[in-house]
């Protein structure tokens, strides 16, 4: 299959528009010893794609924390959806999918923030 014609597929797939965004985000295992920050690549209301210096392994279950601006942090209950390794170092690509009681509201909160974009 042509990178195209992947690249096609991909997009149909998605519920939402994706937007490129470097926001700080927080993360949580479920294990509470398991938490760091980073970056976010791009976001939508259904999930994010973040870039993490350890391999985290799919259906891990975590919450983000994204801070949209200096007032606006959003708690999102979120598990791993797929995984890419960098080309060029140790780092990874981590597509993830917000799920939970909350998903909704954040939803919404991320909805808002976009459109003002």
């Amino acid at each position: 299959m042509s990178e195209e014609l992947q690249a096609r597929n991909e997009d149909e797939r998605r519920q939402f528009n994706r937007i490129r965004s470097a926001h700080p985000v927080r993360f949580q295992l479920k294990d509470p010893s398991q938490y760091g920050g980073c970056l976010s690549c791009d976001l939508s209301q259904g999930g994010a794609r973040v870039q993490f210096n350890d391999f985290v392994p799919l259906r891990t279950e975590m919450t983000l924390q994204i801070q949209l601006s200096d007032e606006s942090i959003v708690d999102c209950p979120c598990r791993v959806a797929w995984v890419e390794k960098s080309r060029f170092g140790d780092r990874y690509q981590v597509g993830l999918e917000f799920e939970g009681d909350s998903l909704l509201d954040s939803q919404k909160i991320i909805h808002r923030f976009l459109s003002s974009k």
